[in-house]
């Protein structure tokens, strides 16, 4: 059998299978709306990117999944700052945020698969303890990449990243990025969140990556999976 006919045959098999309301299952189907309390797919990068064009579907995700946040109103400044798609977001699930923070919806998207899939687990076996704060520096400001005159305007410009300092445990226990990163009972533990955290954001940049970061975690939605 020719290659063109077997592709048509099989072609029209498959429109015929779905024409009778047969669908793959959600993890196997890259068009299936992203459940962020699922365990992650194949698919995860494509999804995430689809919330991006998809506020509504956002949203309805993050709600979902436990996120506790207000929706706010598109922002556009003239020098290219401002936001669109972004949520105040208060609580993931059982952590909260110590002050609410403005960010895209997809970057929010992004902290739940990270807290659920990632932070909570490792802080459960390293500590035997839950996170229950978030702690963070902030997420929307308007400048330039480390604040230089000549250089892109950063990712916080556009609500698109939240710098994260550290975390306190249920058993009160705090965890900061600053004095954990070399110490013996925690560094596997925060090294560990950069690298288990990698495929949700699209760039991780901490310690290791400059001094300016020795402080923090830059958790930034779009990108290529830069962690470092």
């Amino acid at each position: 059998m020719r290659p063109l006919l077997l592709f048509v045959l099989l072609l029209a098999l498959a429109a015929l299978v779905w024409s009778r309301g047969w669908r793959p299952p959600d993890r196997y189907n890259p068009w299936a709306p992203l459940d962020l309390a699922a365990e992650p797919d194949m698919f995860l990068r494509f999804k995430l990117g689809r919330l991006g064009d998809d506020p509504a579907m956002c949203r309805a995700a993050i709600r979902d999944a436990g996120a506790v946040f207000t929706p706010v109103a598109d922002r556009k400044e003239p020098n290219g700052c401002g936001w669109t798609d972004a949520v105040r977001l208060s609580a993931i699930g059982p952590a909260r945020l110590a002050s609410p923070a403005t960010l895209t919806c997809p970057l929010a998207a992004s902290l739940v698969l990270f807290h659920r899939h990632v932070l909570q687990p490792r802080a459960q076996a390293a500590f035997g303890a839950p996170v229950r704060i978030v702690e963070h520096v902030g997420s929307y400001t308007c400048r330039n990449v480390y604040h230089r005159d000549q250089a892109p305007l950063s990712r916080h410009a556009v609500a698109d990243a939240i710098d994260v300092t550290g975390w306190r445990l249920a058993d009160g226990r705090r965890i900061t990025v600053e004095k954990g990163w070399d110490a013996k009972t925690e560094a596997d533990f925060l090294h560990g969140l950069e690298a288990g955290g990698c495929r949700y954001f699209g760039a991780i940049l901490g310690p290791d990556y400059n001094a300016a970061h020795r402080t923090h975690f830059h958790l930034q939605g779009r990108g290529f999976g830069f962690c470092r």
